[in-house]
């Protein structure tokens, strides 16, 4: 490799698969540093951004849980991935960014986990805060970003404790995988007397954490997204689409970098709204119109936007974290896939990346 222009070499390693890449290290010391380098691991992941790989953390009988990775089309496939972690502790999935899975043990000790399925790294995230055995920390919303001016990921934690019976104000707290640290947020979050009704873990759109909480404590009511920014470290409120309020439920989601809204009807209807650009209310377009077949579900429905197919002429989305719809966009028809012995699932896109 020695004869190969620096260039060159850079432009054929950046193509490789991840395990390629942990393997060509041991070639040389060039070779080692390029790979190992910032502009290399930046340059290889936006290689990798081009191609969308599907992971599923798969729910069987009990407390069973596997990760796979999926391949919805033609066929749909699953293989099995190994975790250098246990399954049964950390086994709920908070997000993913940039090829880096976030997980968390549950709602007690929310421990926070790291993983690269890709290097097969995982990092463990201690609490930033020890509470006194009196304190019962409630409504903890967690999620992962990438903070895109400082180079830095960070996940992002906002708490709200209660102490002898008397709800304290929340607590907002940022590790920088950087850092390796816990930072505490001076301000404080400015919709406090809504965190109790949060709908969800968040999504990470234009490096910028939002969340949907709900300004009612009955679901159906007057809705609010709220988004914090890694960067400027500020909170601001993010329009929703015109006509939310006449959906029974609603729930945010991510498809290729665009923030959605998932509108769920009575009658078995489902709306897919698109943020085709970020903060412009205008911008709201609705992507996907469905209306379910009663023998796909026996509730309100629940779907996930997930990824485009075929030059974006398909949509992918999870229903109710049991199967798969591939709706087509030209033709307003559908196609289910299902795994068998899977009785619940969380599926989002992963890339491969050195990070």
């Amino acid at each position: 490799m020695s004869d190969i222009p620096p260039g060159i070499l850079t432009k054929i390693l950046a193509r490789l698969p991840v395990m390629s890449l942990l393997r060509f290290r041991s070639v040389s010391k060039r070779v080692r540093a390029l790979i190992d380098s910032s502009y290399f691991v930046n340059l290889h992941l936006e290689q990798s951004m081009r191609t969308n790989k599907v992971l599923a953390q798969f729910s069987g009988v009990g407390f069973s849980t596997s990760f796979r990775s999926l391949n919805l089309d033609p066929q749909p496939t699953a293989v099995e991935l190994e975790t250098p972690f246990n399954r049964s502790r950390f086994h709920l999935v908070l997000g993913t960014c940039n090829g880096l899975i976030c997980l968390c043990s549950g709602p007690f000790d929310r421990l926070i986990l790291l993983w690269n399925p890709s290097t097969r790294k995982c990092k463990q995230i201690p609490n930033p805060v020890d509470y006194p055995p009196t304190y019962s920390v409630l409504h903890a919303v967690d999620q992962l970003c990438y903070d895109h001016v400082n180079n830095d990921y960070k996940v992002v934690r906002l708490t709200q404790t209660c102490a002898t019976g008397v709800w304290l104000d929340s607590k907002f707290y940022v590790y920088s995988l950087k850092l390796n640290a816990w930072l505490s947020m001076e301000q404080k979050f400015p919709y406090n007397d809504l965190l109790a009704y949060y709908k969800n873990q968040g999504v990470c759109v234009s490096g910028a954490i939002h969340w949907l909480l709900n300004q009612e404590p009955d679901p159906g009511q007057d809705y609010l997204m709220v988004s914090f920014d890694l960067a400027s470290q500020t909170f601001q409120s993010v329009p929703l689409p015109e006509c939310y309020d006449r959906y029974g439920d609603i729930d945010l989601g991510i498809l290729e970098g665009c923030l959605c809204v998932v509108g769920n009807r009575e009658s078995y209807n489902v709306d897919v709204w698109v943020m085709r650009e970020y903060g412009v209310k205008e911008s709201w377009s609705k992507l996907v119109a469905l209306t379910m077949s009663s023998d796909m579900t026996n509730r309100l429905p629940s779907a996930r936007p997930i990824m485009y197919l075929k030059n974006h002429k398909e949509v992918v989305l999870e229903i109710n974290r049991q199967k798969f719809l591939i709706y087509d966009l030209e033709r307003k028809e559908s196609r289910n896939i299902s795994f068998r012995n899977v009785s619940r699932m969380s599926t989002f896109v992963y890339h491969e990346s050195l990070v």
